[in-house]
């Protein structure tokens, strides 16, 4: 069943980005763009998370990977919203 979750999570993220961008290139609204940015690598912890617990197992381990990918994700959606205000 996390097998499932952890799929569509990552569908998920991966429609937030492409809904962001297609808004970003009609409005050039760059708050779009950053969140758009941030989202891409939510996909990217997304699928890290789905490799390490069931494609790799236990023999891996990309926590690190994983928790530094949404780290800089939401730095770079922190940095649109200071950015932008």
């Amino acid at each position: 069943m996390g097998q499932i979750v952890y799929l569509l999570c990552a569908l998920t993220c991966l429609g937030c980005t492409w809904l962001l961008i297609a808004r970003y290139r009609k409005t050039r609204v760059h708050l779009l763009f950053w969140s758009a940015l941030a989202f891409l690598l939510f996909l990217a912890t997304n699928i890290l998370l789905y490799v390490d617990l069931v494609v790799l197992g236990p023999q891996a381990d990309l926590v690190l990977y994983r928790n530094g990918s949404t780290l800089v994700g939401v730095m770079l959606l922190l940095y649109g919203l200071i950015r932008n205000n």
